[in-house]
């Protein structure tokens, strides 16, 4: 079975004006070994994926992170953070009500 591409994917494809390279070669850049292990910056990808609850994203970053070496844990863990942080902003919607 083929794997349908992640929506965001076949926007930029659709654009048809050289959008994915670039958004590909961005990626490259920001997520490369740094100040931060490209370890730690998958982990941060995937708790960002679930606070923005983004699914695509989620199961992309997944991957990345497990390449990465990851550990089940660790992804857990990530996951939860982003989880709190979308709880926080939710938080903050609500507060408008008072």
């Amino acid at each position: 079975m083929i794997e349908e591409k992640p929506g965001p994917v076949r926007f930029g494809e659709a654009l048809g004006t050289g959008v994915n390279s670039a958004f590909v070669n961005l990626r490259s850049e920001i997520m490369k070994e740094g100040a931060l292990s490209t370890k730690d910056k998958a982990l941060i990808a995937l708790a960002c994926s679930v606070a923005i609850r983004c699914d695509s994203c989620v199961k992309f970053h997944k991957k990345v992170a497990i390449s990465t070496g990851a550990t089940r844990e660790e992804m857990l863990e990530a996951a939860a953070i982003g989880g709190l942080v979308r709880l926080g902003s939710g938080f903050e919607s609500a507060s408008k009500i008072l």
